[in-house]
This record gives C-alpha cells, structure tokens and sequence, in this order.
C-alpha cells in the first residue's frame, strides 16, 4: 500500500503542474511584456511622426502656400525627423545600456569585496519591504547561499534594473526612424493629389482616423480604456493641428511674410 501524500506534497504537485508557473518558469511572460513594450514603441514613433508632420503642413497651407511647398516641406521633416528620431533613440539606448552595465560592474564588485556590507544592504532592503528585521537577516543569509540569486536579486532590488541588459539598440533606432517616417505619410499625400481645401480636409481626417486607431491600439496595449485612449490621442492630434494652423496663419502676417496664393 502507498503512502499518502501530504497536504503540503499535493500542494507542491499542483502547482508544478499549474499553466502559469510553466510559463513563468519558461521565461514567457518577460518575453510577452518585451514584445508588448515594443509594439508600443511603434505606436508611439507613428503617432509622433504623424503630429509633427501634420503640425507643420497644417501650418504651411494656412500660409497660402502651393501644393509642391507644402509636399517639399512634409517630405523634408519627415526624413531629417526620421534621422533625428532614429539616430536620438539609437544614441539614448546606448547610453542607458552604458550606464546600467557601469552600475552592475560596481554592484559585482561590492558582493565580491564586501559581502557583510552588501548582506546589510539586503537585510534593509527586505526589511522595508515588510520583512521583520531579523527574519530579513535570515532571508539574506538564505539568498546569499545561491550566488546567482544573490547577485540578481542586488541588481533587481538596491539598483532596480533587470540583470540581463537588452542587446544593442539598433534595432530600437531603426523601428523608430521607420515608424516616424510611416506616420509622416497620412498628412502629406492629400496635398500631392489635391488642391486647397480639398487637400487640407481629407489630410485632417485621414489623419484624424489614423490617430484614433493608434490611441485604440495603445489603450489596448496598456491595457486601459481603447476609446478613452483613441479620444486622447485625436484630441492631442486636433491641438497640434489648431496650432499648426495658427501659426501659419499669424506668424507670416507678424513677419510681414505674405505668400500668393498658389504660390510652389
């Protein structure tokens, strides 16, 4: 006759046997935020070339501008923001990977050359964690035992970055130049098949459309209100485009800048 598991061994077997600690343990849900933090880097490199963009060409057609200026001006900020937004987001990552290796060097070798004071560090870090301060001692002495653990878990807690550092940030530099330059696209081409209020019109709601759904899919991916989102994003949209506007209509009349109608 067998012998009967215990409560505690039943407990253990299923939560072996629990999807969601599989998946924990297989590093999946790390992997799912990655790829969720990504496709918001794309939302938001959309959604930036877009405004820019429409700001700038709202602005010059207020201006009486022609139809070729207009494009010329789309397509310059379109590519020197494609440059700037990938080459800044290239460099910025860089740096914070820099940065962050510079501190786990420094972290390793304070674990290495001065373990009592690192074990105190961690004992206060647990305890303000809610861990009475001798059991925190003790939960550092355990942790100390497995020293990848030990290591992880001072990067983690006393630096709060994530030990592995992400590889290197070309990719981030290119999907954010792309994503710019693809939202850039929406504004511009009415004006390259239209003329004057026809091509403001079917920019403003082209783009108008374009920023709704982006501020859906954010709002999904950030897992809050899609329609509250889609709303902020287009009202954040709609003032860029008054301001554009705006501006094209004041600053040319304060600067004595007065371009004929039609003008290329």
């Amino acid at each position: 006759m067998g012998a009967v598991d215990s409560p505690l061994d039943a407990t253990r077997s299923r939560l072996e046997l629990s999807p969601g600690i599989a998946a924990v343990a297989r590093g999946d849900e790390a992997e799912r935020l990655a790829r969720r933090a990504g496709i918001r880097e794309v939302v938001f490199g959309v959604q930036d070339g877009l405004l820019t963009t429409l700001g700038l060409v709202t602005g010059v057609a207020s201006a009486s501008a022609g139809r070729t200026t207009i494009v010329l001006a789309g397509v310059v900020v379109a590519l020197t923001g494609m440059v700037s937004m990938g080459t800044g987001a290239y460099l910025g990552g860089i740096s914070e990977r820099d940065l962050k290796a510079a501190a786990i060097r420094k972290e390793r070798h304070e674990l290495a050359t001065r373990p009592e004071e690192e074990h105190g560090e961690m004992a206060a870090i647990l305890h303000r964690s809610g861990v009475p301060l001798e059991k925190a001692h003790d939960l550092a002495a355990m942790l100390a035992e497995y020293p990848q653990l030990w290591e992880e878990t001072h990067i983690e807690k006393e630096l709060g970055i994530p030990p592995a550092l992400p590889d290197a940030p070309i990719g981030d530099g290119l999907r954010m130049g792309v994503t710019f330059l693809l939202g850039a696209i929406p504004p511009i081409v009415p004006y390259a098949v239209l003329h004057g209020l026809a091509a403001l019109g079917v920019s403003l709601a082209v783009s108008a459309i374009v920023l709704l759904v982006l501020g859906v899919a954010k709002g999904r991916i950030t897992s809050s209100s899609a329609m509250a989102s889609g709303l902020q994003v287009l009202g954040i949209g709609a003032a860029a485009a008054l301001t554009g506007y705006v501006l094209g209509v004041i600053l040319p009349r304060l600067f004595g800048l007065h371009l004929p109608p039609g003008a290329a």
